[in-house]
């Protein structure tokens, strides 16, 4: 089959539904969407996390995301209700994206699809990895999605390929305990400022590498819309202070940073770096006024960069700091 002027190139899976209230081989429309949606809204997520290190953002989706999740339903069967549907290779509808090398993360291969993704995703999370690198929060709360959509504990669903027997998971009871305490466990993303030394950039995918001040290394990339990708090279090798949404993993360690402001580190900016993270969002309010008074601190998220120099802002926060 051909999209455009590309040869699609399909895989076969199977979802199985046990416990549903129709008989079986039968699905009522309502679940039938929510199971199709939660599918395809998963296989999204978990795949432009692996892309793009946030599994979600503002704004309409990429072409090449929205290709490859879109799944084609080929028929329902007994033996339970199960579904069978086609899936393309990302090969065949987001090659380019998957060509780039990256330098920390293992890129989706031409012959896996989306689901190949979630499967990984929903695999860690069992395992209860709280390090991986294949679900945050966003993720999470699409795994939940199913439980919240067939909403009784004997429900199980299943998927499977005869073709990739690899692409395969099983949520049920046992499995969605696990997943509620990740989501409980892992931060929600954070405002942050941050100081560190901008020590590895990948140019192709605006990506970098950030040393904060603990020695702890988080990976990052720049909101295109606010920096140019060459402003990237100018500060390679140096210190930097950075405002931008932080990410978190399970295990409360910082795991990528979406820079929306970079400058170079000026005098002062050692007052940011005491910051210690990550923390809950009332954790770092209580951190900086405990350096600082919060209008000052206001300043700085609301206004920089702007008319005031970062280093009179904060030099205004260490003096705010030495009269408290």
């Amino acid at each position: 089959m051909k999209k455009g002027s590309k040869t699609l190139h399909k895989v076969e899976y199977s979802v199985s539904v046990k416990g549903l209230p129709t008989p079986s081989g039968t699905i009522a429309f309502s679940a039938l969407k929510k199971i199709v949606e939660a599918l395809a809204e998963g296989s999204e997520r978990v795949l432009r996390l692996a892309l793009e290190g946030a599994s979600m953002k503002k704004g309409p989706l990429p072409t090449w995301l929205s290709n490859s999740t879109d799944f084609v339903l080929t028929g329902i069967r007994k033996g339970s209700t199960t579904l069978e549907f086609s899936a393309p290779t990302l090969g065949s509808v987001a090659g380019e994206q998957i060509r780039q090398q990256d330098l920390w993360n293992i890129v989706p291969q031409p012959d896996e699809t989306a689901l190949s993704v979630l499967s990984r995703s929903v695999s860690d999370a069992e395992r209860e990895n709280l390090d991986s690198s294949l679900y945050d929060s966003g993720v999470l709360d699409t795994l939940l999605g199913f439980k919240r959509i067939l909403d009784d504990d004997n429900v199980k669903i299943s998927l499977t390929s005869k073709e990739r027997k690899q692409d395969a998971f099983r949520l049920d009871k046992e499995a969605f305990v696990k997943i509620e305490n990740l989501k409980i466990t892992t931060p929600e993303p954070q405002s942050v400022l941050v100081t560190g030394f901008f020590n590895m950039i990948e140019h192709s995918r605006r990506r970098f590498q950030l040393t904060l001040e603990t020695g702890t290394t988080v990976q990052g990339k720049i909101d295109e819309g606010s920096i140019a990708v060459e402003q990237m090279r100018e500060l390679w090798g140096k210190k930097v202070t950075i405002k931008g949404i932080l990410y978190f993993a399970a295990s409360k360690k910082p795991r990528f940073l979406e820079a929306q402001v970079i400058n170079p580190r000026q005098r002062g900016d050692e007052v940011v770096s005491t910051i210690n993270l990550p923390l809950q969002t009332t954790e770092v309010d209580s951190k900086i006024r405990r350096v600082s008074d919060q209008s000052v601190v206001s300043e700085i998220w609301g206004k920089w960069p702007g008319e005031e120099n970062i280093e009179d802002l904060l030099t205004a926060l260490k003096e705010q700091n030495a009269k408290g």
